[in-house]
């Protein structure tokens, strides 16, 4: 089956709910900004991956940053390249669009996703993530 990475569209936001709910338990908000750079993954018509692009640029040293986020594809359809093929995608298009880095986070239940995100060349970084939530 082909998979078919493109750009998010107003017609895919019960799709896209429906798999961000899956992974992360959130639903989509419908609010859209134009630094953030969403996409699907869609197989036989139906979206079966999910994941967004925000784009900030770093002030101090004058270069673009993508971040990756909320990568996720439909349980039922793991293990068939689609995680593989939104990244590629994802990496490309931060290229083309001038990217400098791209950076991730992702759980550390998340194994699988950790393999992929290093067989495509990121490296984990020995930090930790400091949050304050404010609402």
């Amino acid at each position: 089956m082909d998979i078919v990475v493109r750009k998010y569209e107003e017609s895919d936001y019960e799709g896209a709910s429906r798999l961000l709910k899956e992974a992360f338990d959130y639903e989509k908000s419908p609010i859209s900004d134009q630094r953030v750079h969403e996409f699907v993954a869609c197989m036989d018509r139906k979206i079966v991956g999910y994941f967004n692009l925000m784009e900030e640029v770093d002030v101090i040293r004058n270069f673009k940053i993508f971040h990756v986020g909320y990568v996720c594809v439909d349980s039922t359809c793991r293990g068939q390249g689609i995680g593989n093929q939104m990244m590629q995608f994802a990496i490309t298009y931060a290229t083309e669009k001038g990217g400098a880095r791209m950076e991730l986070t992702s759980g550390n239940q998340r194994v699988a996703a950790h393999k992929l995100y290093l067989s495509l060349g990121f490296v984990k970084r020995d930090t930790t993530v400091f949050r304050k939530e404010l609402l």
